[in-house]
């Protein structure tokens, strides 16, 4: 035995790399390659280059050395790899132009009611990393439907054709037998357009579904009441809604599939967030057509609300136990912050910090592009991702920008309502995030802020510009090319949402005085 440790650690020692003027022996090795290196690239950057065996296939083969991701290219501290101590905040707008935005918003179109069937479309790709994008995925149907809406204004004559269509397509699949044991209220994906599970492997059940679904409809229903349409509300839509929510309610806490579709747990915040917030849009429909079940979906939302709180740790907000930097927050923050943590708030600020440097040490670009001093930052799905290479997303960049609109928006709010006035403690977190001088103003956060979501979505303009206004799912984390499937409805809804939002900071701004 002790020979064959002696063995082994002989053949480590002659496999590994010396890093620049530090350790080799970590054992939370962070990836500093990228496909096709070799030992001497490896070595040449300054990293370590250890060979593994099958077993530990997953484990980088040139890593950084101590255990540390990339450091600053210049100075006592420097090392291989780009900046991610401080980012560029400063730009002077997001790069996307009308033209383009025009050509996702058709896109993006496109991939609603497919085939006239009322479903939407992952993707028109058959051929991803993880197989054919051709299905209609619930929870990703809930997302893009409800963005739809708030990209047109909520004109109930804008939505209704892929609102109606909608409707009718949930009212067929939540009647379908289910072929795998489970609730067909909480199947991931159906075949298009006959509305049937999917009966492959897949992460099963996938809890957060049905409250999607009835937050989309809800949000529909109310359009339809404004536009004179209350008895198809109530007849139509009010049932579909009804009958999710009764899943909900009685099932909220059970184990279920991450955003991702890659493992299960009972506490995702992800998941906590979208049924509080969607039960609550459910409260909103039931009390505008009259319905009693107002109360009670309230009453779930602010038992789940309160479970959710212990997801702030005082650094961030992590997703579960196990994964818990995940870009999945960053999406609730902006989609159901409203609920618990805002993006106004000290906790969304220190999770936009925390994140921020979580990926840059993950994905070489952004330490390439932080290096040449180019604004923003590009993120993902979580550190460690190995799907298609775990790369940044579009949609979760998307959302990142986001937060710092709807922060400029709220805060524009402030000013008109109190005046201008300095910032307090409550504003640290985000004045040192965006790195404000300690006299600055509520004002000038809002406008650092505005400038932050430039700076994100400019470097997402960056790497999408070429393609002809099509968004594909990621960015290959060592040539900045889009990859993996292409035309993600998804990504679409969350850029177009991203950039609606901005134009009304814009105007919102324009309208205070300097």
């Amino acid at each position: 035995l002790i020979t064959m440790k002696l063995v082994r650690s002989i053949l480590i020692v002659s496999f590994a790399g010396a890093a620049l003027g530090g350790s080799c022996d970590v054992g939370d090795k962070k990836d500093c390659g990228h496909m096709g290196s070799t030992q001497s690239d490896c070595e040449g950057s300054g990293c370590c280059w250890q060979p593994v065996n099958e077993v530990d296939k997953d484990t980088p083969w040139c890593f950084y050395p101590d255990g540390d991701g990339p450091g600053p290219t210049s100075g006592p501290t420097s090392g291989p790899g780009g900046d991610c101590s401080s980012y560029n905040w400063n730009a002077d707008g997001p790069g996307f132009t009308d033209e383009f935005y025009n050509t996702m918003f058709e896109n993006y179109r496109a991939n609603l009611n497919v085939e006239g069937c009322g479903a939407v479309v992952a993707a028109p790709d058959g051929d991803t990393p993880g197989g054919s994008y051709y299905y209609h995925w619930m929870r990703d149907a809930g997302l893009s439907i409800k963005a739809w809406m708030d990209v047109n204004d909520n004109d109930h004559d804008s939505v209704s054709e892929v609102l109606d269509a909608y409707a009718g397509w949930v009212a067929k699949v939540q009647q379908k037998n289910d072929p795998n044991g489970i609730d067909v209220r909480i199947e991931p994906k159906f075949t298009i357009p006959d509305g049937e599970p999917y009966t492959g492997g897949w992460c099963r059940p996938q809890t957060d579904g049905p409250a999607l679904r009835a937050m989309a409809l809800s949000k529909w229903g109310m359009l339809m009441k404004k536009a004179g349409r209350s008895a198809e509300a109530a007849s139509d839509v009010w049932p579909l809604v009804s009958f999710d929510m009764a899943w909900v309610t009685e099932n909220w806490s059970q184990s279920g599939c991450d955003l991702w579709e890659e493992f299960t747990s009972d506490d995702f915040y992800w998941n906590r967030m979208a049924f509080a917030y969607s039960l609550n849009a459910a409260a909103d429909f039931a009390d505008s057509i009259g319905e009693s079940a107002g109360s009670n979906y309230r009453s779930v939302a602010n038992e789940i609300v309160d479970s959710a709180k212990g997801h702030f740790n005082g650094n961030f907000i992590y997703e579960c136990n196990g994964r818990e930097k995940d870009g999945a927050v960053i999406h609730a923050i902006i989609t159901f912050g409203e609920y618990l943590y805002p993006p106004t708030s000290s906790e969304a600020a220190k999770t936009v910090a925390a994140y921020n440097n979580a990926f840059c040490e993950e994905y070489p670009i952004n330490q390439q592009e932080n290096g040449a001093g180019k604004p923003g930052i590009l993120i993902g799905r979580y550190p460690g991702d190995s799907y298609a290479g775990g790369n940044p997303w579009q949609l979760l960049t998307a959302a990142h920008g986001e937060i710092f609109y709807l922060g400029a928006s709220a805060w524009i709010k402030s000013v008109k309502e109190k005046g201008n006035y300095a910032l307090t403690e409550e504003h640290n977190d985000w004045r040192e995030l965006l790195y404000l001088d300690s006299d600055a103003t509520v004002l000038d956060l809002a406008r650092a802020s505005l400038a932050a979501g430039d700076s994100v979505m400019s470097r997402l303009w960056d790497h999408v510009k070429d393609d002809g206004g099509r968004i594909d799912e990621q960015i290959d984390k060592h040539t900045g090319a889009q990859a993996s499937a292409q035309a993600l409805t998804w990504s679409y809804a969350n850029i177009l949402h991203t950039l609606h939002t901005r134009k009304s900071v814009v105007r919102e701004l324009e309208s205070v005085s300097p």
